[in-house]
């Protein structure tokens, strides 16, 4: 039995492009849902696009909360810091006063009269408020007083030693002023007038 063909031939003009439309759309069809091309292919790296973004993101995040707690520790420090070590004058000067004579006391010896003195820091802007005392007493136990000064929390700074005499042959004692200087955030002025006469002026640079 054969098969008549001619009449697919004379109508192949007309089924032809028909059937090449069909595969042509097959074929496009698999392109486009295969995993190496396409828009599928597409469409997926599009999502790995913007996952990686969402994990970006999201370090960013985690990264700006941990800066935003680092800097809220800091000023918690620092405001501590300011609070104990550059506090007011009323909040620190039996703090100053117990060091010093902590100090003096562990060393056994017994300081003279205080005096006191404020001037303005030009650098920090803070209130520089110094303290001088006398002592009498071997070098070892000023050396000692003066350790435990330099050691003390209160942010001390020993600015000043002068010998006032000889040593004493016999006693081996000598006679030591000590000076003190701290700084300080506020200071009311009528106590402060009261213990020094007043801020005597700015220190810590030139006027030209």
């Amino acid at each position: 039995m054969t098969v008549d063909l001619r009449p697919w031939k004379r109508l192949a003009a007309v089924w032809l492009p028909a059937v090449m439309v069909c595969v042509a759309a097959a074929a496009l069809y698999v392109w486009q849902t295969s995993e190496s091309g396409g828009r599928r292919a597409q469409v997926r790296s599009q999502i790995d696009g913007l996952e990686a973004e969402l994990v970006r993101l999201d370090g960013l995040l985690d990264a700006t909360s941990a800066d935003r707690d680092r800097v809220a520790e800091l000023e918690r420090q620092f405001s501590l810091l300011y609070a104990d070590m550059f506090g007011s004058l009323n909040d620190r000067l039996t703090d100053i006063l117990r060091a010093v004579g902590s100090a003096t006391r562990n060393a056994g010896l017994l300081p003279d009269s205080f005096t006191y003195s404020a001037d303005e820091d030009r650098g920090t802007g803070f209130i520089r408020f110094g303290v001088q005392y006398s002592v009498v007493g071997e070098y070892r136990k000023i050396r000692q007083m003066l350790a435990e000064l330099q050691a003390s929390p209160e942010f001390l700074v020993i600015e000043k030693l002068s010998l006032s005499g000889d040593e004493d042959p016999v006693s081996r004692e000598l006679k030591m002023t000590v000076g003190i200087v701290t700084y300080l955030a506020e200071a009311d002025a009528q106590q402060l007038r009261r213990l020094t006469g007043g801020i005597a002026g700015p220190a810590g640079g030139d006027d030209g």
